[in-house]
């Protein structure tokens, strides 16, 4: 496991704030994890849609943007997500995970798709995207 991974994921923001733990990062692939709690449903007592895009949204963007070490693993910025909700997810459903693979593009603007399923593998949500690679912090670049 890359250790750079424990710095994105201890960072004090919106991930953070949500429970979204990115848990692999490679070239072309990501996956994060929820698991989900009361501040994830919604009036329906389902884990709410918004949740679900934002796995979708932030596991997909790092599917374009993986740099080697030394530099400093920097998610990519959504241009288009476009979501597909399967099923329902509940709260007793326990840790959900998002996947998604890099599927084209270029230097700077990449494609992607990605899916959130339960731990026990049902299909919760999928989606398509449009991403620009993120950038290096101008102290770090090469």
């Amino acid at each position: 496991m890359d250790p750079r991974l424990k710095d994105v994921s201890a960072f004090q923001g919106f991930n953070k704030h949500n429970g979204i733990e990115v848990v692999d990062w490679q070239e072309g692939s990501g996956s994060v994890t929820l698991t989900p709690s009361h501040d994830h449903i919604n009036p329906a007592g389902l884990i709410h849609g918004g949740v679900l895009m934002t796995m979708l949204d932030v596991v997909m963007a790092l599917t374009g943007s993986y740099d080697p070490p030394p530099l400093k693993l920097m998610p990519g910025l959504t241009l288009t997500l476009n979501t597909q909700f399967i099923t329902a997810a509940r709260p007793d459903d326990g840790m959900l995970i998002a996947t998604a693979t890099k599927t084209g593009g270029g230097k700077n603007i990449f494609f992607s798709e990605g899916e959130v399923r339960t731990k026990d593998g049902k299909l919760i949500a999928t989606a398509t995207g449009v991403f620009k690679k993120g950038r290096q912090p101008e102290a770090t670049k090469a």
